[in-house]
């Protein structure tokens, strides 16, 4: 294991230093300078074509006398790249020595990446952000930090120099493969058909509920009934309206009809059915059926007295 953790110490060794405002312990640490922790920051390879994949290592180094390593945490930005997966984690230790390492693997693909031409000398080289990293105390407070620089990278374009010299003297792309014709596609319904078919049956389908509609409505519809008067005297003509309103339930009918009754009968000077009629033409509540039928009887008889 010891072994291992001086393998893992001297890969790191020419990755670039990082920034420290650490504690200094004067009783000493098993990483030196009396600092509890040290933070090594890399990028694998720093040169590479459009598109490849990148491998971004941040391991820390700390004196577990001095550092719980569980409560470190670790802030990135690759942008413009963008991590494929979350980071993997490998913690190795031994005695008073561990070591944590986080390891991205990166890729950009986007336009920010894409080598431009003509290219300048700062164009294809991107510097990532520090990696900050804080330890924590027992309250999840930060007690100090320390930061960690990536080297920069460099991105190449995957066109060689000779298809480049091709293109500025050509303007034209001489493809190296050919792409497989697609075989054409055959349907069981020709798709103008079935649209077709499928417009058709909607449309049918439209206009049957349309016919459905119209056939409930005329079913359900109030049907006005026609009121018939038989040829007669005025009073019994408006008796006939009475007993009209009355059957339907038309209230206003009804008023109106006791109305005129009224007035009939105070030309035949019966004023006793004319104070009634008019009682019941503005009372509150709607006549019973006998009422009415009492009341016509009565008019109907005073009519016949006068005649």
């Amino acid at each position: 294991m010891r072994r291992l953790v001086l393998v893992a110490v001297a890969a790191l060794v020419v990755a670039p230093a990082a920034a420290a405002d650490l504690p200094v312990h004067t009783q000493g640490s098993s990483v030196g300078e009396g600092v509890p922790l040290k933070a090594y920051a890399s990028v694998e390879p720093t040169v590479h074509l459009f598109g490849d994949e990148l491998t971004a290592k941040l391991a820390i180094v700390a004196d577990t006398r001095w550092v719980d390593t569980s409560r470190l945490r670790v802030s990135t930005d690759f942008a413009p790249y963008q991590p494929i997966a979350n980071p993997s984690v490998l913690r190795i230790g031994t005695g008073r020595f561990a070591q944590v390492t986080w390891t991205w693997t990166l890729r950009c693909v986007t336009s920010p990446c894409v080598p431009r031409a003509p290219p300048s000398d700062t164009a294809h080289v991107f510097h990532f952000h520090q990696a900050h990293i804080d330890y924590l105390t027992l309250k999840g407070k930060r007690a100090y930090g320390i930061s960690a620089n990536f080297p920069p990278v460099e991105v190449v374009s995957q066109v060689s120099p000779g298809v480049l010299a091709f293109l500025a003297r050509t303007n034209h792309l001489n493809w190296r493969t050919t792409l497989t014709p697609v075989a054409k596609p055959t349907y069981r319904i020709a798709p103008g058909l079935l649209f077709w078919i499928v417009a058709g049956l909607g449309g049918v389908a439209v206009l049957g509920a349309g016919g459905l509609l119209v056939r409930w409505y005329l079913a359900i519809r109030p049907r006005a009934e026609p009121v018939i008067i038989e040829p007669g005297t005025p009073l019994e003509r408006a008796l006939d309206v009475l007993r009209y309103a009355h059957a339907h339930g038309d209230e206003t009918l009804q008023r109106k009809a006791f109305e005129r009754v009224a007035g009939e009968l105070g030309v035949a000077r019966a004023d006793e059915l004319t104070r009634v009629a008019r009682e019941l033409a503005w009372s509150q509540r709607t006549p019973e059926d006998e009422e009415v039928e009492e009341f016509a009887g009565k008019a109907r008889e005073t009519q016949e007295e006068h005649a």
